[in-house]
């Protein structure tokens, strides 16, 4: 895997993407979490990169399940909510990474 600029402009690119997208769904989500900010959007991004990059490197059934549930832990631990919370902030990115891939721009999750 050879990295190059393009490689990694576009990487950057979509990870800043993806914790706007992060950042708005957090807004959205009632109440006030911890790091409701802009630097845990970015955080959150790139863990949720990184472990959906594991699974998918390690390749074992049900992958994206275990995956899933991970990136779930990982927004209960950043921001502060319960296993419900996690999963309407997850439901409000997915929502939001939806409209997003509709406009045509690049994104992480």
């Amino acid at each position: 895997m050879t990295l190059s600029f393009g490689t990694l402009l576009e990487f950057l690119i979509s990870w800043i993407v993806s914790a706007v997208i992060i950042y708005i769904a957090l807004k959205i989500f009632p109440g006030k979490q911890q790091r409701e900010n802009i630097t845990g959007a970015l955080i959150a991004a790139l863990i949720g990169e990184i472990i959906f990059a594991f699974f998918n490197l390690i390749r074992i059934p049900f992958g994206n399940l275990l995956a899933i549930i991970v990136w779930l832990y990982a927004l209960r631990k950043l921001f502060g909510v319960g296993w419900l919370g996690a999963a309407v902030i997850a439901i409000l990115i997915y929502i939001l990474s939806l409209i997003v891939s509709l406009i045509g721009l690049p994104h992480l999750l």
